[in-house]
Formats: structure tokens, C-alpha cells, sequence
């Protein structure tokens, strides 16, 4: 009985880590699965499972709050002049943004292997 007791609250432990590894917000996740669709070709379900599966893989690889930082850091870097000097020379950007490209990479290569595949093939009966 004793071992049941303690049993109990290590299961629940051990099984809240998965959502820990998880925590980005819907609203984050969607937008990036909308980007990453329109990045490559639009909104078919064959990019909506690839993409949705690159954002799982990043997110179990980078916590939000590093994504969310790093993400900063590339979308205002484009910023023209001394405004975007600021997301250009910053040290924490050569710090994180790193990390996420390694995690947006892994991503890629983990998610959209057979969608390649099966667009080169298609590439291939359209010639």
C-alpha cells in the first residue's frame, strides 16, 4: 500500500514532462505551421503534417521563451538602419538565434523528408 502512495505522485511527474517540453502557445504554433506552409508551396495537408510536425520538433528542442526571443531577433534584424542595428549586433542573437536555426534545421530534416521525396517525384511525371 505504501508503494502504491508513492507510486502514485511519481507517475503524474514523470508524465507532466512531455507538457513541459510542449508549452508554446496555440495562437504560436498555428502561425508558425501557416508560415512554414507558405514557405513550402501553400496549404496542402501534406505540408499541414509536415509542418505541424517541424514546430513539435522544435518545441520539444528550444523552450518558448528562447523561440520567442531568437524569432525576435530574425524577423527585426530586416529592419533597415540603426532601428535594425539593434537585432543585427546584438551578442544574445549570436547566441540564440543559432539554437533555433539547429532546431528549425532538424525540424526540416526530420519532417519534410518524404514530402521532398514525393514533390520530386511529382516534379518528375510533370516533365
Amino acid at each position: 500500500m505504501k508503494f502504491i502512495r508513492l507510486l502514485i505522485p511519481a507517475t503524474l511527474v514523470i508524465a507532466s514532462f512531455p507538457v513541459l517540453a510542449n508549452d508554446y502557445p496555440t495562437l504560436e504554433r498555428v502561425d508558425s505551421v501557416l508560415t512554414c506552409m507558405k514557405k513550402h508551396g501553400g496549404q496542402t495537408v501534406e505540408n499541414l503534417y509536415a509542418c505541424s510536425c517541424k514546430i513539435d520538433v522544435v518545441a520539444s528542442k528550444v523552450p518558448f521563451d528562447i523561440w520567442n526571443e531568437a524569432r525576435t531577433y530574425e524577423i527585426y534584424k530586416r529592419m533597415p538602419g540603426e532601428k535594425g542595428g539593434l537585432f543585427r549586433d546584438s551578442k544574445r542573437a549570436e547566441e540564440i538565434v543559432p539554437i533555433l536555426q539547429a532546431a528549425e534545421k532538424e525540424g526540416e530534416k526530420r519532417c519534410f523528408f518524404g514530402a521532398k521525396n514525393h514533390k520530386a517525384k511529382q516534379a518528375k511525371a510533370d516533365k
